[in-house]
């Protein structure tokens, strides 16, 4: 069985390394239009209700602003709470251009939580005395219930290069039959930065605290403000919902132990994005097999100190780090379920975009826009450990399986995922495509 993993997930990575080719976008515009339609500036207010592993059944109300500030500017709001004193409060803008700097795009995105309850696996429980929690072997009933806040804020910001189809097109437009792009009838093209795709460095400082209190009342602050340094290329035919393509991220994350960070650490990365169009059939607009390989390394786990006498901690929080689980990796299973110094994890999906939409009139006076909705099944495997080694990530893996239900409302897209592993079903609702 071992073997047969290992030869699943080393196809797969071949997959990622050598990406295929990805149709043209049509160049329709140099630069963003002065002024967009009425009809794409939209103001949706909702509520709804919302259910995460971590914090359980709530309700709340979210705010989408589409094309005000700027064109292709993204607001989006949220806040809810629970009976349990579990409350949240978001905010995220996208696709916000400086101006004077066409080529530079700013994200910036804050959020503040209470939270009751929840699993915390920084600390072992005294029940699992020789184990460490959230450790790749670790037992699923090592952890301890905490309550806490959890503030963080960051600002990501991209600089497009003058390179592939950044060079003379800042904003290429993409024709879209309601939210799937249509196929270039061009030649594809070959993966090459130099001719094709978009290239961005992309700096992102950040900054987060999280307090808890677990049931033993142990206090414990994980605090870390730093930068993530990152080059990515982008050879989507549509970034947000891709059909075909890849996408590469390569980047260093790093605090230097500023602002009250509980300490300086340095951590290394890929994501690697494959996606493969199967067309279109009589019961579906769009069929696409999105793959995704991402792992990371920490650089400082243990630091020798005093000529190798001695040994400090320089570690990253376990959200920040090797972790897996929760709403991005291994999704059935807790979030930060798993946690070492390095990680690596395979993922693939299967995206069936129904013809069927419901919605598709119903525009509440021009305010809601529902482009599609589709279903999805997906697979994962992945594995934390105390060292980079292939060999090492490759054994013992974890895995999940699972299915959901996605639609893209007012440019935005939101999921509901079930998750199940040997260890648990979870329910998650979340914005966006995990790859």
């Amino acid at each position: 069985m071992t073997g047969i993993r290992f030869l699943a997930v080393f196809m797969l990575a071949l997959v990622m390394i050598f990406p295929g080719p990805a149709r043209a976008r049509e160049k329709i515009a140099k630069y963003d239009p002065p002024e967009v339609e009425p009809a794409a500036r939209r103001l949706l207010v909702v509520p709804f209700p919302y259910y995460n592993e971590s914090i359980g059944p709530g309700a709340g109300v979210a705010a989408i602003a589409q094309g005000y500030v700027q064109p292709r500017m993204l607001i989006v709001g949220s806040a809810m709470a629970d009976s349990q004193n579990t409350h949240m409060a978001f905010l995220m803008v996208r696709n916000c251009r400086v101006p004077f700097m066409p080529r530079l795009i700013v994200e910036p995105q804050v959020c503040q939580n209470t939270f009751r309850s929840v699993r915390s696996y920084v600390l072992s429980n005294p029940a699992f005395p020789n184990e460490r929690a959230a450790g790749n072997d670790s037992s699923d009933d090592n952890y301890l219930e905490a309550d806490g806040t959890d503030f963080w804020i960051e600002c990501r910001m991209r600089f497009l290069l003058p390179l592939g189809d950044g060079a003379e097109v800042l904003s290429p437009r993409v024709k879209l039959d309601r939210g799937v792009p249509v196929p270039d009838e061009g030649a594809p093209r070959s993966w090459n930065p130099l001719k094709n795709g978009r290239t961005f460095i992309e700096v992102n400082p950040f900054y987060r605290n999280r307090d808890t209190e677990d049931e033993l009342d142990q206090d414990i602050t994980q605090k870390t403000a730093g930068f993530d340094l990152g080059l990515t290329y982008d050879n989507t035919d549509y970034w947000p919902n891709p059909s075909e393509g890849s996408y590469q991220n390569v980047f260093l994350s790093r605090d230097w132990g500023a602002f009250g960070s509980s300490a300086p650490w340095t951590v290394i990365g890929a994501d690697l994005h494959r996606y493969v169009s199967l067309g279109e059939s009589e019961h579906a607009r769009q069929r696409v097999l999105a793959f995704n390989v991402w792992t990371v390394n920490c650089l400082t786990w243990d630091s020798p100190e005093d000529g190798g006498k001695a040994t400090t901690c320089h570690r990253p929080p376990a959200y920040k780090g090797g972790n897996l689980g929760g709403l991005w990796r291994l999704r059935g299973f807790p979030a930060t379920r798993f946690n070492d110094q390095a990680a690596l994890s395979y993922g693939v999906e299967y995206r069936h975009t129904l013809p069927w939409n419901p919605l598709e009139d119903v525009t509440l006076g021009g305010r809601l826009k529902v482009d599609w909705f589709q279903l999805v099944g997906f697979g994962e495997l992945g594995r934390v450990a105390p060292e980079w080694k292939v060999h090492t990530l490759h054994e013992d893996m974890k895995w999940c399986l699972g299915s959901g239900a996605r639609a893209m409302v007012n440019a935005i897209i939101v999921r509901a995922d079930l998750g199940v592993s040997r260890e648990d079903s979870l329910v998650q609702l979340f914005i966006g495509h995990p790859f």
